[in-house]
């Protein structure tokens, strides 16, 4: 397969960032139709939106004042937007609104879409492929917009915006934080430059990643055990200490406010709203949860669990093919995955909220991409 001069994909990578700018102005301008309020810069849609920005925006502000009080969300998103808040004297979550849009719809979708095509051409050591996983990537919203309006789904244009990157939440601050510590590993990697100083970097940028939201903490160890795996023991130890040293406020945080470190503010029915078995486990993560997952799916969206065996049978020959290529990278790309989708299927408020599923996007693409190209090289056998 022919590729690009370097000069010639540097180009269509900025194309890409232009053709997302003009996205979103078409977004503002609700071209297509999808309820934007006058001004663009928030949706008329307000459900489970609303709620959690004012659980962002009250924590945040408690630390734009040198005054925390118990919340329900994580620390990193809070300290992300504090000091917005700081600098503007907000009030109120829509003082924030437009900033916060420019910075996520523009910025870090952005930064995403570089991030994407430079991992996609780690691992498919082809330009052109990573600029096609990147233009999926670039598209995938509206893919998304769709086909869920064509399936009658009740809220197709909440997971619009959600997947849009618009709305004040922390799932974006995550995936940019998750690709970019994933990005670095697999680039070391593949350049046999994995050292103390690099995997200390990675480790602070995942251990960001999990203070902004939960589930990222999952990540931690699976990247300390590849490390482990490769026989990087110096490396593993600077990871899992710079990890630590980043996530080490949340569990402070928890101590002081809720008396565990391992009780979050989510699980308190005073702060979140909801009501659970235990401040711990309880009914947060629980198998009856998937049952309830794919009922749902059922209910709102049944031709996908028709096209779901489809596309996991094209994603494990996408993972078969990395595997005998590079077993390490296919492993963390798999994981990468997983640990995500899994972690949110066995989660309640999982059920109605696509956004939760953001950080799995990009290797999810990737390993479709991938399992494409194997039926591709395999149809002389067919």
């Amino acid at each position: 397969m022919f590729d690009l001069s370097k000069k010639t994909f540097i180009r269509a990578i900025i194309g890409l960032i232009l053709l997302r700018v003009f996205l979103v102005v078409l977004m503002m301008n609700n071209i297509p139709f999808t309820d934007m309020q006058p001004g663009g810069f928030r949706p008329n849609f307000g459900g489970s939106y609303f709620p959690d920005e004012i659980h962002f925006f009250e924590m945040a502000q408690s630390f734009a004042k040198f005054s925390p009080i118990p919340n329900a969300a994580n620390l990193g998103y809070p300290l992300f937007l504090a000091p917005i808040i700081r600098f503007i004297g907000a009030a109120g979550p829509e003082d924030i609104a437009k900033i916060v849009f420019i910075i996520q719809a523009f910025l870090f979708f952005s930064l995403a879409i570089i991030l994407v095509v430079l991992t996609a051409c780690e691992i498919f050591k082809k330009k052109v492929l990573a600029l096609i996983t990147a233009a999926f990537f670039t598209f995938y919203p509206y893919i998304l917009l769709v086909i869920l309006k064509l399936a009658h789904f009740p809220r197709w244009i909440p997971a619009f915006h959600y997947q849009m990157w618009i709305n004040i939440g922390a799932d974006y601050l995550s995936a940019v934080l998750l690709y970019s510590g994933f990005y670095l590993f697999i680039k070391k990697f593949n350049d046999n430059k994995i050292n103390f100083l690099s995997a200390a970097v990675i480790g602070a940028l995942l251990g960001a990643a999990a203070l902004t939201r939960v589930a990222g903490i999952l990540y931690l160890p699976l990247i300390f055990l590849v490390f482990i795996w490769l026989k990087k023991y110096r490396e593993s130890i600077g990871f899992g200490a710079t990890a630590f040293l980043v996530y080490l406020p949340q569990w402070v945080y928890n101590f002081y406010f809720f008396d565990s470190p391992l009780t979050y503010g989510y699980r308190i029915k005073e702060l979140s709203g909801h009501g659970f078995e235990t401040k711990i486990l309880g009914g947060w993560l629980s198998f009856s949860n998937v049952a309830i997952f794919f009922e749902k799916l059922w209910l709102n969206l049944p031709v996908l669990l028709w096209i779901l065996p489809v596309l996991i049978l094209v994603l494990i020959l996408g993972f078969r093919r990395f595997f005998k290529q590079e077993k390490h990278t296919a492993v963390v790309l798999g994981f990468w995955v997983l640990l995500n989708i899994g972690f949110y299927i066995f989660f309640l408020d999982a059920q109605s909220q696509l956004r939760y599923f953001i950080p799995a996007i990009a290797p999810l693409i990737i390993l479709f991409m991938a399992g494409i190209i194997k039926i591709y090289e395999s149809r002389r056998f067919i």
